[in-house]
């Protein structure tokens, strides 16, 4: 079995950044690896669609396929994996629960890495949402400064 221990540091520093900038909720949005970062956090593989919610609170929930989700569980760095029936309702129930005003998401303009969320992946996500309203901000406010303190 892998051994997460680093990705649960990178985890630990993630949430400490979103405290320090007051960012509620950071949410990777992937499938089938299309998102860089997945493999800096949380470090597990997955096939289908998947989310990864970190709170400032502390909370770590992960959505995924049923195929996938052994795997994430498995890694031992999630408070709670949720199975998905449809993926798009089962996100936006969890991010509703949380009710963030603030969301950082991997796009940005200067950094490729925070750079992974595809346009069509954010519209869907922003639609499933029926209308709530939060801000958002791309995760390279503090991503490049957590890769820099887990340099390998």
């Amino acid at each position: 079995m892998k051994d997460y221990s680093y990705h649960k540091k990178v985890i630990d520093d993630v949430i400490a950044k979103l405290n320090e900038l007051d960012i509620d909720l950071y949410l990777i949005i992937t499938a089938e690896g299309c998102d860089p970062m997945t493999a800096f956090i949380p470090g597990v593989d997955t096939v289908g669609s998947s989310a990864y919610l970190f709170a400032k609170s502390g909370k770590k929930i992960a959505t995924a396929s049923s195929i996938d989700a052994q795997d994430v569980e498995e890694s031992g760095l999630f408070d709670e994996v949720v199975r998905y029936d449809n993926f798009d309702d089962t996100l936006a129930k969890l991010v509703l629960d949380l009710q963030p005003g603030k969301i950082a998401l991997d796009y940005s303009e200067n950094v490729p890495f925070c750079d992974g969320l595809t346009m069509g992946k954010y519209e869907k996500f922003v639609r499933s949402l029926g209308g709530y309203a939060f801000e958002e901000c791309s995760a390279d406010q503090f991503i490049p400064a957590v890769q820099e303190m887990n340099k390998r």
